[in-house]
Formats: C-alpha cells, sequence, structure tokens
C-alpha cells in the first residue's frame, strides 16, 4: 500500500514510517513542514499532489496535549488543531481526485474523561464531562465526517505510550532517575499504557483489514495503578522510590486544569481489538514493556 500519514513528525509518526516500511509499504508525510508534501491548515490549503497514489491515510496531527499550561487560548490550540486538521483533510479529500478507500485516525482514551475511578472504560462508554472528553468528542465527530464521503474510518483511541525515545515514559521516569521518585496524588488511579511496538502493530492491522472500522481503544490488556508503575520503574532503574506523594492541591497550584493529566486516570479495555482483529499483544502487563525499554 502507498499511505499517507498527517503529523508524521511527532513520536508516534515518526517510528510509524519506519514500521510500515518495514511491512513492505510505501510511506509518504503531510506536515507543515519537514515532510513529503505540505498544508497549511490555517489556510485549508493541502498540496493536491500528496494524494497521488495513496491508498490510505493515518491522521495524527494534533498539537501535544501536555507541552504547556491550559491558559483558554492554549486549550482553543488543542482542539482547533484536531478538529480544524481534519475538516481541512475531509475537504480535500471532497474536492481533490483520489483512490484513497482508508482513514485511520489517532484519538485519545481522554473520550472517556481524565479521571474515569474503577470503572471500565469501553468504546461504547459514554463521553465525559471534562476538556479532554470534550476535546476528543469534538475530534472524533470531525473524524466521522470522513465517512461520509465512503471511506473506511476508524479511529484509535490512544492510552499512555510507552517507548524509549519519546512518549509519555522519559518524562515520568526522569525525576526517578534523579532520585527524586513520588506518587503524584494517591498513585492509586489507573494508567492504560500501550508499548510503541503494540500501537504500531493495531495501526497496521487497521490498515490492512478491509473488515475493521470505528473505534478502538489502544491499550495494553492489563492496565496498572500509578504508584505500582512507579515502583517498577524505579526497581528496574535501582533507584529508591521513598519520598512522600505529592498532594493533589500542589499540583493543581502548579499545572492548573491541565493536573488532571496525573491526578487522573482512566481503567480501558483492549477487548475489542483482540476480537475483532484476533489481535495478540506483544507487551501484555507493563513488567515487559518495561524490560524492553530499559533492555534489562
Amino acid at each position: 500500500m502507498r499511505i499517507l500519514i498527517t503529523g508524521g513528525t511527532g513520536f508516534v509518526g515518526g517510528a510509524l514510517k519506519p514500521f510500515l516500511v518495514a511491512q513492505g509499504h510505501e510511506v509518504v508525510i503531510l506536515s507543515r513542514s519537514g515532510g513529503d508534501f505540505q498544508w497549511d491548515v490555517s489556510y485549508g490549503y493541502v498540496d493536491p499532489a500528496a494524494f497521488a497514489g495513496v491508498d490510505a491515510i493515518v491522521h495524527l496531527a494534533g498539537a501535544g496535549i501536555a507541552e504547556e499550561r491550559w491558559s483558554a487560548a492554549r486549550k482553543r490550540e488543542l482542539v482547533n488543531s484536531r478538529v480544524r486538521s481534519t475538516a481541512v483533510l475531509y475537504q480535500a479529500l471532497s474536492t481533490i481526485p483520489h483512490s484513497i478507500k482508508a482513514v485511520i485516525s489517532a484519538s485519545a482514551i481522554g473520550y472517556y474523561g481524565a479521571d474515569t475511578g474503577e470503572a471500565e472504560c469501553l468504546e461504547t462508554s459514554p463521553v465525559g464531562l471534562d476538556f479532554l472528553a470534550d476535546c476528543t468528542k469534538q475530534w472524533e465527530a470531525a473524524v466521522d465526517q470522513i465517512a461520509s464521503l465512503g471511506l473506511r474510518v476508524a479511529k484509535v483511541r490512544i492510552g499512555l505510550v510507552m517507548g524509549a525515545e519519546g512518549g509519555i515514559f522519559p518524562v515520568i521516569s526522569k525525576p526517578i532517575r534523579w532520585g527524586l521518585g513520588a506518587n503524584l496524588g494517591s498513585g492509586k488511579q489507573w494508567q492504560s499504557w500501550i508499548h510503541i511496538t503494540d500501537l504500531l502493530r493495531i495501526f497496521n492491522e487497521l490498515l490492512i483489514n478491509p473488515a475493521l472500522s470505528g473505534v478502538y481503544n489502544g491499550v495494553a490488556p492489563e492496565p496498572i495503578r500509578a504508584g505500582e508503575m512507579n515502583k517498577q520503574i524505579a526497581s528496574a532503574l535501582r533507584k529508591p522510590f521513598f519520598l512522600p506523594s505529592i498532594p493533589g492541591f500542589l499540583l493543581r497550584l502548579v499545572l492548573g486544569e491541565m493536573a488532571c493529566l496525573v491526578l487522573g486516570g482512566s481503567r480501558v479495555s483492549s477487548a475489542k481489538i483482540e476480537k475483532d482483529a484476533t489481535f495478540s499483544f506483544t507487551f501484555v502487563r507493563f513488567e515487559e514493556a518495561l524490560k524492553e525499554i530499559l533492555h534489562v
């Protein structure tokens, strides 16, 4: 297949291109700069040549959710970078001749809300009530418009992506490496994670299997509580983990509304992708992923 990736310069996109190439696909990148083809979302422009010979699109475009404090302007940017880029893609697919049959889009488990407690979240679970949920709901609604063009559309609600070169792991492991590891909040919040390799395998499966459409959770089968995750990382790094937990009120003072990203958590199910695609995860338990990431 010839596959076009939007937003292919981030951690997932950067890993996805060589992975898909290794599977025998041809891959090109559509980005603001540095890709094979350019687009300008603010002006609604897409280079028409980007679609030439393309069989499927992997849509990853969107500003990083945790890169800046959530001011009102930043929240608008987070929503617009997802909704507007998807709308531009929809408009281009509506007007530019192409042979594209499928669009596989990133989404996020934030759809269920930043903190869902002990409830198990399925793809059919209701949307949450906070900013993360609203942002993801608008994002998915924009993606759903593409299905009206007669294309097969699938969405991957991605959890915490674990890998040595990027994603959330370098962030959460850094204070532990410095001997300053501490739970953020209670440490009891569920963390639904996925190893980067399994996430790439899910995207590939959704690309090549024409029977798969709709929403799939991109998470490993066994979520882990935040405190246990931190302890396993500290043990693997042979670092102490004895500092008292950082209380929620302090994190809210420092991070504002964005503190929900570290104080909340969700217990998300992977059963649908396992059943529909007969998908077998390489990394089921966090300790398995940790060994691969740290080569221990």
